[in-house]
């Protein structure tokens, strides 16, 4: 049976590459031998080891097609891609993790705010809650200002990059997740923003929450017009998924020489090939590109690390 051989880190990006482009055979569980994962396909993909395994079976279908559906920050489950009538069919599986004490029917980001639009659909209704990753605390409002659990790895992976005394613009910070993370790790300065201003008070009390070792200096506004009153970036991490691309020019002229931008977006293959040609002829070298996690069919959400030469 034909599986897909991946590094433990890369699986659940993988994986849900793989259902979104319907190439996951869902007849089959997941294997895993410690350090690799072994994803069972329909037929391969581009660019993956493949391997040729036994199958297990799985006798537990209708759980593992639940799996990435909801996202849990701290105490409360968020039911993301349902309609109503769906979602309230997932509510009784989800209310026996213990943890939980909220479920949310995510309908979709919506806004200049990034901001969700939430339905209660079991017990209290708050938004806040305390989320823990990578050794950090993070005040988060699900409600107030957009944030994703899925990144984790990806904050992760960045934060082991830096440098000391690194200077970074994190331009689309939300409640600090990346700031956060990076300062509480090694000595830098960053300057985060984001127009959202409940973003930036959550951030501002998420420094008060975790030793940092880093200075963070949060700023609400638009991140374009802020960015042109500093230079010399060592590093510009641009989250925003969905936008980071109209203000690609604005970061290649304020980070120096030998640089890097930490650039996401979600986008389909034939985009991404054109943004790669765009990044070449603008003097940037692509050091890396990657699948964070599948977001539709025919898109994905992209990682890629460009140098300015």
């Amino acid at each position: 049976m034909i599986h897909i051989a991946v590094d433990k880190e890369y699986a659940q990006a993988a994986i849900e590459y793989c259902k979104s482009s319907g190439l996951f055979n869902k007849k089959y569980r997941v294997q895993h031998d410690g350090s690799m994962v072994y994803i069972p396909v329909i037929r391969p993909p581009e660019g993956y080891k493949i391997v040729d395994i036994n199958p297990i079976e799985n006798n537990s279908i209708k759980d593992y097609n639940h799996s990435f559906s909801y996202d849990i920050i701290g105490d409360i489950a968020v039911i993301k891609g349902k309609k109503l009538d769906e979602a309230q069919k997932l509510v009784d599986i989800i209310k026996m993790r213990k943890e939980i004490k909220s479920i949310y029917l995510d309908s979709g980001v919506t806004g200049e705010y990034r901001t969700r639009d939430v339905k209660l659909l079991y017990g209290e209704d708050n938004t806040g809650t305390i989320y823990r990753e990578n050794g950090i605390r993070l005040h988060v409002d699900i409600k107030r200002a957009y944030f994703s659990p899925r990144l984790a790895t990806e904050r992760a992976r960045i934060a082991n990059e830096i440098n000391e005394n690194e200077k970074i613009f994190d331009m689309f910070c939300g409640v600090g997740p990346f700031s956060v993370l990076i300062a509480h790790r090694i000595k830098c300065d960053i300057i985060a923003s984001d127009i959202n201003c409940d973003a930036i008070e959550l951030l501002n009390e998420n420094k008060r929450l975790n030793s940092l070792k880093g200075k963070i200096e949060a700023y609400c506004g638009d991140s374009r017009n802020l960015i042109k009153s500093f230079h010399d970036f060592n590093r510009i991490i641009m989250n925003l998924p969905h936008g980071a691309f109209n203000f690609i020019n604005d970061a290649i002229n304020s980070v120096s020489a030998g640089g890097i931008i930490n650039y996401y977006e979600i986008c389909d293959y034939e985009t991404l090939e054109s943004r790669m040609e765009y990044f070449r002829s603008a003097g940037l070298e692509i050091v890396y590109k990657r699948i964070v996690h599948g977001f539709s069919k025919f898109k994905n959400m992209y990682s890629i690390e460009l140098k300015k030469l």
